[in-house]
């Protein structure tokens, strides 16, 4: 297994975009907050987490198509098959990718929210420390960050196609779970929204969860009672299939 897993980190780390996705990803939240603390008069605490907490919101969707590429670019050019064929077991290929996949999105993401927040508590003079509202959003953008790129891992894995499995992965929160909440509060179902999948999952993300929603906990549980049907659904399709 440890083999497998060396095997599928040389195959992540030796491609382009994965490094260019990786910078975006890391780049864009501590730009954005370092700018924020310097230049916001009067930001307090729980300011500065939501913007670090909001930014990060965008590098967990990139680290999410990280994930989603590993397995549709190998499903694209072919080199899923002599995977495969050295490895006939699929789990373990299978199994050993979304390690790597998971392992990276944690620790860029807490690597992201750990330099942000001391950078900019000491950018603004504010204490270090975190009320309850602001580290559990910091946490929970974290927690996010590895439930996307189980997501995108899974959708890979049903897709097969680079351009449609990421579409899905990010028009899916911007746009569809958009449209559907308005049509449910047009026609005055608006208990419902708490049941989208990724409006869900962001409660987990923010200071104060919204309080129609499931709130942190349980709309996280939710959210990845999601994921995990997906990366099943994906797991088992390309168990059954031929590559």
């Amino acid at each position: 297994m440890i083999a497998a897993i060396r095997s599928e980190w040389i195959k992540v780390s030796t491609i382009t975009v994965t490094w260019v996705l990786v910078v975006v990803a890391v780049a864009f939240p501590l730009v954005v907050t370092i700018l924020t603390a310097a230049l916001a008069d009067d930001l307090d605490r729980g300011d500065l987490a939501d913007v670090l907490a909001g930014t990060t919101l965008v590098s967990a969707m990139l680290l999410g198509v990280v994930a989603c590429l590993s397995i549709t670019n190998e499903f694209s050019h072919g080199t899923i098959r002599p995977t495969f064929a050295a490895l006939p077991d699929r789990w373990r290929p299978l199994s050993a990718k979304l390690i790597v996949q998971v392992a990276i999105a944690l620790v860029l993401a807490a690597l992201i929210v750990g330099v942000g927040w001391v950078v900019g508590a000491a950018i603004t003079s504010r204490p270090t420390s975190l009320d309850d509202g602001a580290g559990a959003a910091l946490v929970g953008v974290v927690v996010l960050a590895v439930g996307l790129a189980l997501l995108g891992y899974g959708l890979g894995l049903l897709i097969r196609n680079s351009a449609a499995a990421i579409c899905v992965l990010l028009l899916w929160p911007l746009i569809g779970e958009g449209i559907i909440a308005g049509l449910l509060t047009v026609i005055g179902a608006d208990s419902a929204v708490r049941f989208l999948p990724y409006s869900a999952g962001f409660n987990m993300a923010v200071s104060e969860p919204d309080p129609d929603s499931f709130g942190r906990v349980a709309g996280g549980i939710y959210f990845f009672v999601w994921v995990a049907a997906i990366v099943a659904a994906g797991l088992v399709r390309t168990h059954r299939r031929d590559a």
